[in-house]
């Protein structure tokens, strides 16, 4: 009798928070713990973070975590607390997802089935607004589409089109932006081009070896290819760069779709 009115008020509760979680749009982002907001993806059932995880989050995180690697507190230039954090690899990102995870479960600000986790390959696809086959590694599709961009299918990038290497003129920033600076995409989405590479779920060939990275940065190749939204950067897991950022997706609410 106890046990199970104990698991109805747990089943009340989930329920409780899941409702305002699975009714974020584009308009109302629902924002969790540390303020990073999350908005829906239509054609997945994940919310995708509106903007790279930033200083404030990951300082959050190795703040309580402790034994963090700190390479991310000296990126070589000046970051305000509201820039993407850098100098973290494939792990860092993902002990980052696990730590939020557990301390959003336990603070019951998201489901016990919910998680946090890195986009999958073809989830960025879809955010990016880019039309690939779900099917298919990473690898096979790196690069096939030609002449889509995040800003469009025009080149060069307009002015504002997001944070890119100096040489393009189309920015104000030398190095990293804060998040959000540019317009965002039709999902309500910053920095899927530009600002920082960020790291994915998956592996480059679909079952091992090295991760990859999407989104291109502050200081990518004048090259179209570089920019493309097709492109993948693929490098091994453990690389840590002053490019290389990351972001977020909510899994397990019931009724995102």
């Amino acid at each position: 009798m106890i046990e199970a009115k104990i698991r109805a008020e747990a089943d009340a509760k989930a329920k409780a928070v899941a409702l305002p979680i699975a009714a974020a749009t584009k308009e109302k982002p629902w924002e969790n713990s540390l303020g990073m907001r999350f908005v829906p993806v239509a054609g997945t059932e994940v919310l995708f973070s509106v903007w790279e995880t930033r200083v404030q989050d990951y300082a959050a995180f190795a703040q309580a975590q402790g034994g963090v690697d700190s390479q991310w507190r000296n990126p070589g230039f000046t970051q305000a607390n509201t820039h993407p954090v850098v100098k973290v690899n494939w792990d860092d990102a993902q002990m980052f997802a696990r730590w939020l995870t557990d301390k959003e479960r336990r603070e019951g600000k998201i489901p016990a089935a919910a998680s946090y986790r890195l986009p999958q390959d073809w989830e960025w696809s879809v955010a990016v607004d880019l039309d690939e086959p779900r099917s298919g590694t990473p690898q096979d599709k790196d690069e096939r589409i030609l002449g889509v961009y995040p800003w469009g299918t025009q080149w060069p990038p307009p002015r504002g089109a997001g944070n890119y290497e100096q040489w393009l003129r189309v920015d104000d920033y030398e190095y990293t932006s804060p998040v959000g600076s540019f317009a965002e995409n039709r999902f309500g989405l910053n920095d899927m081009g530009g600002n920082v590479y960020q790291w994915c779920e998956d592996f480059y060939n679909g079952t091992s070896g090295n991760g990859f990275l999407r989104g291109s940065s502050w200081k990518t190749f004048y090259l179209p290819r570089h920019l493309l939204s097709s492109n993948r950067y693929s490098i091994e897991h453990g690389y840590r760069s002053d490019t290389f950022g990351f972001r977020c997706v909510l899994v397990g609410v019931d009724g995102v779709r």
